[in-house]
């Protein structure tokens, strides 16, 4: 007997919470890569630009927990292709 794998499974409620982390850390991370090629004395930390590194983390986080590995999964591919800063 093979089990039918028609209907998706249901996710509990610490996988979304799970995923929302997970987006709101690779959020953290995208939202960081401009002040790593630059150097952070020379920013200048204006209500603007943190309101949108905020918002790029909060929709990182509520993408993953919304779409799962639909959305985690094409951004780890991106965050592996970065090569390693030393």
């Amino acid at each position: 007997m093979v089990p039918e794998d028609n209907q998706p499974q249901r996710r509990t409620v610490t996988d979304i919470a799970y995923q929302f982390l997970l987006g709101i850390a690779f959020g953290l991370v995208l939202a960081s890569l401009p002040a790593l090629c630059i150097s952070v004395s020379v920013l200048e930390w204006r209500t603007t630009y943190v309101t949108i590194l905020g918002t790029i983390v909060m929709l990182c986080g509520i993408l993953s927990a919304s779409l799962g590995n639909r959305f985690l999964k094409p951004l780890i591919t991106f965050l592996e292709s970065i090569p390693p800063v030393v």
